[in-house]
């Protein structure tokens, strides 16, 4: 009986102890992590880029989905800490690759945080992600994602799992917002199946990007129109051609291009390289880091994006809980990786779609471009 007692009692603490850790982990992943922005800094070389650089690089500060929503305490918390990060810093090109807000009642924060940002010598550019137009639905995140993974994967095709082109409305479902969707008619499985569907569903799941519905469309127009009252420039399918002298000593000849988000625009690559000479060093702004499926924006020398948020979850031994991505492996959901002779660059963002993080913590980047 003495035996039985102290067993009880390790048990129970033992369930306390983990209670609590998983209580602090919770709160950490929830208050903690996602307003500990940090200021991280990487130097990329442009082979293709000698002497139409500065000497000591083109600097770009460098940041993403922001995803502003009006949620005044934690997006306050990041505007203060960002503010007191670039404090005195000094760089030449500010970039923003998508997802400006979460919807419209962010814009406030956001000019807030572009106001609070030291001004860039040469402007600053970005690129509009999937959720400046839309706002999703997580309601039925399970069934509709369930019934996608009994068509793209089908009910006897084993395990494969198709690759959906970039430009297919990659990770969201194309219905118009505020109609109920109707629901895919598939074959019954049977009992014994169901342990097999239900361990590659969750593969599928973890592997590809959400199917989602859209429940309303932002005003874009109106983003695009109060981002210009702070200087920020749009770049939809179309280049700027940086070819001037920053300040005595240190001037610049290079090619920005940007490309309109995978997901939600109507992303063209023939247009954004339009005006880019063919032996001319190029960057190319993407939201969505997909846009490497396609062969033609391997013109570019350096690719920024965002979208992926590092994943928000980054699990010991597995990597990011989700990519957000149906091309990128766990270990490439952010930071800097190469494809071919191009380079790319994904930041984790700054804004969360749901409100936690944990082992991806908000950054934000000083990147020095040199030739």
């Amino acid at each position: 009986m003495i035996f039985q007692k102290k067993q009880r009692k390790v048990i129970l603490r033992g369930a306390g102890i983990m209670a609590g850790i998983g209580a602090s982990l919770a709160a950490y992943a929830i208050l903690r992590e996602p307003t500990n922005v940090q200021l991280d800094r990487l130097t990329i070389q442009l082979p293709y880029a000698d002497g139409c650089l500065p000497d000591d690089g083109l600097k770009i500060l460098h940041l993403s989905d922001t995803h502003f929503q009006g949620l005044e305490w934690r997006e306050r918390s990041k505007i203060e800490r960002i503010r007191r990060l670039t404090k005195g810093i000094s760089y030449d090109l500010l970039i923003h690759t998508g997802d400006f807000w979460h919807n419209e009642a962010g814009l406030k924060n956001l000019l807030a945080l572009l106001d609070v940002l030291p001004p860039a010598k040469l402007g600053a550019y970005g690129v509009m992600g999937n959720h400046d137009y839309a706002c999703y639905s997580h309601a039925d995140a399970l069934s509709r994602n369930w019934d996608k993974y009994q068509t793209v994967v089908g009910k006897n095709e084993g395990s494969t799992i198709s690759q959906p082109s970039a430009f297919q409305n990659n990770g969201y479902t194309a219905v118009a917002p505020l109609i109920e969707r109707q629901s895919v008619e598939q074959p019954p499985i049977k009992l014994h199946e169901y342990p097999l569907h239900a361990f590659r569903f969750v593969r599928y799941f973890l592997n590809m990007p959400f199917e989602l519905e859209r429940t309303y469309y932002n005003d874009t127009y109106s983003l695009k129109d109060r981002l210009a009252s702070r200087g920020v420039t749009i770049l939809d399918n179309q280049s700027v051609h940086l070819c001037q002298e920053i300040e005595p000593g240190r001037t610049v000849d290079l090619f920005l291009a940007g490309v309109d988000d995978v997901c939600e625009g109507k992303p063209c690559l023939e247009s954004a390289f339009a005006n880019v000479p063919n032996d001319a060093p190029a960057i190319l702004l993407s939201h969505n880091p997909d846009i490497l499926e396609e062969d033609a924006s391997r013109r570019a020398e350096l690719i920024l994006s965002g979208h992926t948020h590092g994943g928000q979850i980054v699990l010991p031994l597995l990597g990011a809980a989700h990519t957000h991505s149906a091309h990128l492996g766990r270990k490439e959901a952010a930071g800097y990786m190469r494809r071919g002779k191009t380079q790319v660059y994904i930041s984790r963002g700054i804004g969360e779609g749901i409100p936690l993080r944990f082992g991806a913590g908000p950054q934000i980047t000083l990147i020095t471009v040199k030739g």
